[in-house]
């Protein structure tokens, strides 16, 4: 989602992004997304993750079927803040929920302290093998910088990307 900051993508490219995102956080190719799957979509597209409030309002609890929100659904809540945020605040936001205790960097053990919370279903090996990408220096910290890179890169560049679940994969892929 990340460009510089006087650019904002266009309303295709936010679907595209949605989808995407959609695509790599149903687990399991269910056609929707379950409440921990959304809170996972909205950090990675926007930075944060919904209040309590918030993810209440957009998928209430019922007490006999799991919270669901299909695609269109999901273009309808996240496109309007995609469109009207600016994308290095979107970044800033993003590595403040990583590196709670602001340290300046982002440990493995940060990073799979966030995953466990947003995203429980996802494998050790894949949040180790994306510390792993991110981590250029090998120096066991993400500064912001990589972060940043890592966030602003497009495909055609090293792109980090999440397989589409559907395919049976698990692993964290770099275009």
């Amino acid at each position: 989602m990340a460009k510089s900051s006087s650019h904002f993508l266009s309303p295709e490219a936010v679907v595209r992004e949605i989808s995407s995102a959609f695509l790599a956080f149903d687990c399991g190719a269910k056609g929707y997304l379950t409440r921990h799957e959304f809170r996972a979509v909205h950090l990675s597209l926007l930075g944060h993750q919904p209040s309590l409030v918030e993810l209440n309002a957009l998928m209430p609890k019922h007490s006999d079927v799991e919270a669901r929100m299909e695609l269109p659904e999901l273009c309808e809540v996240l496109a309007r803040r995609m469109c009207a945020q600016d994308a290095d605040e979107v970044i800033r936001r993003a590595f403040r929920a990583f590196d709670a205790r602001q340290k300046g960097y982002i440990s493995l053990a940060d990073l799979q302290l966030v995953m466990h919370r947003v995203a429980p279903h996802l494998p050790q090996r894949t949040v180790d093998l994306i510390f792993s990408q991110v981590d250029e220096d090998k120096d066991g910290k993400v500064s912001f910088r990589d972060f940043y890179a890592m966030m602003s890169a497009r495909p055609g560049g090293h792109t980090p990307t999440w397989p589409a679940p559907a395919s049976g994969a698990t692993e964290f892929i770099v275009r």
